[in-house]
């Protein structure tokens, strides 16, 4: 049974890290991450929903698109359509962001045999791989946004294999020159530590009644400058100010 993507099958080829960064595209939080975020690493984005995780995805891929880099949206949470329009309303254009959309399409809904959308069985989580592992090898992304792990987690029948996916998902992207960033809903009834431990970094975003707040919970491999930022969202996007 397979729960990993296929050309990790082949023998890795040697990757060439550097301290060279990667600019995040938000205003104000590079200077916090001391000039952006490292290459060929992975980085969650945590927060409860409407935080601005999916606009923190959207500014990271707009900045590499902007720089002449390929990049990827990979959405199991919103449609194409949706996210662009969404985009569009904050300043920000994703013309030139690929974009994959795994959402179920409204005749699913009538195929559909009495079981959740997101089976946890082999016949159905296969196809879900195979077309990321896909758009990866076509697209060759330098930047890739995965939105959200916590409908990933649904496609797979246990914590095990759901790291096992997760973890498999990071090092093809970097096997294939991607920076990974991955989002994830902060909730009780699915904790993600499972995810903080296997990232190389963890960005928390908070909403507490019209504060935002922005915390670098952990950065693999670089220095950073600690403590709760302010964060405003205009119709720009999103800004980040050093608390």
């Amino acid at each position: 049974m397979r729960t990993s993507f296929p050309a990790l099958r082949k023998r890795p080829k040697e990757l060439t890290f550097t301290r060279a960064r990667i600019s995040t595209g938000i205003l104000g939080l590079d200077d916090i991450l001391k000039g952006g975020v490292l290459p060929l690493r992975s980085y969650l984005i945590r927060g409860k929903p409407g935080t601005g995780k999916t606009l923190f995805g959207f500014h990271f891929l707009v900045k590499g698109a902007a720089d002449g880099e390929p990049v990827l949206f990979v959405s199991l949470a919103e449609p194409d359509a949706q996210l662009r329009f969404e985009a569009s309303t904050l300043g920000l254009t994703l013309d030139r962001v690929s974009i994959l959309d795994l959402t179920p399409a409204p005749k699913t809904f009538k195929q559909l045999p009495p079981y959740d959308i997101f089976s946890p069985s082999e016949v159905e989580r296969e196809p879900l791989l195979q077309q990321i592992a896909r758009s990866i090898e076509i697209i060759k992304p330098r930047r890739i946004f995965f939105d959200s792990m916590l409908h990933f987690r649904y496609a797979a029948s246990d914590t095990f294999q759901f790291r096992r996916i997760v973890q498999s998902f990071i090092r093809f992207a970097e096997q294939h020159g991607a920076t990974a960033l991955l989002s994830s809903e902060e909730s009780a009834l699915f904790p993600d530590d499972d995810l903080q431990f296997i990232c190389d970094g963890v960005i928390h975003l908070e909403l507490h009644d019209d504060e935002r707040i922005l915390t670098v919970l952990k950065f693999r491999g670089s220095d950073f400058r600690p403590g709760r930022n302010i964060v405003r969202v205009t119709s720009n996007g999103m800004e980040v100010r050093a608390g």
